[in-house]
């Protein structure tokens, strides 16, 4: 049974799940199934409806089931094409398209009563007054889908926010929110796995002046004990997604946890995070037999 794991280039993860993933894999999931990690950009389809997938230079059999591992498509078109193919899709694409939008996500926590930092939709055509009105400097600005902290700027005068807005593009969307101050620089990352409590740590800036903690720009980590009340907490937010692995990232806020967003694809060290992983496809695979 082959399972085709789709990473994108552009991850800064890819090249090790590459190398060490596959084997890594390979040993926890048995010789049964078979995990291919593909890059996005090697699979075409042709003009006859048929997929042409190559995967390590190589044109591989169509898999039994596609996995979107790490990074997405524009819209999903690659995800939609191969699962309208007949390819089944190991997680709920659905979920995981909500899960990759900010806007979506807090609008989920929102419904459900999930504390979440104000929080207003712009774009680039938006009016740049309407959002210092709205929230006061210094606020936080981000594009809807990303990770990793990549275009997540805090905003602290009206010079910074017109070089900002010089930056974004048409047509996607971006979010401004309010600064929570009291957790700059650091914040909690939850594992949430098959709808239980798994893993937490702790993020911290390196640099004193940066207030992402993000693992991409610097961060470090440290491993987090949290109390029973607190991981019964984050499987209530968990449980909101229908996803088998979900990251919280908790902002500490004044006497309280502040939801920040959600990651289908939590980074958390390594042999954890493979052991995850296989356990997603042995849920998966238990479901369909």
């Amino acid at each position: 049974m082959k399972i085709l794991a789709l990473v994108a280039s552009q991850d800064s993860t890819v090249e090790d799940v590459k190398t060490n993933g596959r084997r890594q894999m390979q040993a926890l999931i048995g010789k049964d199934k078979e995990v291919l990690f593909c890059e996005y950009s090697t699979i075409e389809i042709c003009r006859n409806g048929e997929l042409a997938i190559t995967c390590l230079g190589e044109k591989m059999e169509k898999p039994d089931y596609f996995w979107p591992l790490l990074g997405s498509t524009d819209g999903f078109i690659l995800e939609n094409m191969l699962q309208d193919a007949g390819i089944p899709s190991i997680l709920n694409l659905r979920e995981l398209q909500v899960a990759r939008s900010k806007i979506a996500t807090y609008q989920r926590f929102a419904q459900n009563g999930i504390r979440v930092p104000d929080t207003m939709v712009f774009f680039k055509d938006s009016d740049p007054e309407t959002l210092s009105g709205r929230f006061g400097y210094p606020f936080v600005v981000k594009p809807d889908s990303g990770f990793g902290g990549i275009g997540v700027e805090l905003i602290h005068n009206g010079q910074e926010l017109k070089d900002y807005f010089a930056t974004l593009s048409y047509g996607q969307a971006y979010v401004a929110q309010e600064y929570i101050a009291t957790s700059k620089g650091r914040d909690i990352r939850v594992v949430v796995l098959h709808g239980r409590y798994y893993f937490s740590m702790e993020r911290h800036a390196s640099n004193p002046d940066e207030f992402r903690s993000n693992v991409h720009v610097g961060g470090t980590t440290q491993e987090k004990t949290l109390t029973e009340e607190e991981k019964v907490f984050c499987e209530k937010v968990a449980s909101i997604f229908d996803l088998p692995i979900i990251g919280l990232d908790l902002m500490i806020g004044d006497g309280e946890y502040v939801l920040a967003e959600v990651n289908a694809f939590p980074g958390m060290p390594g042999r954890k995070m493979m052991d995850a992983y296989a356990s997603v496809i042995d849920d998966f695979m238990e479901g369909q037999a």
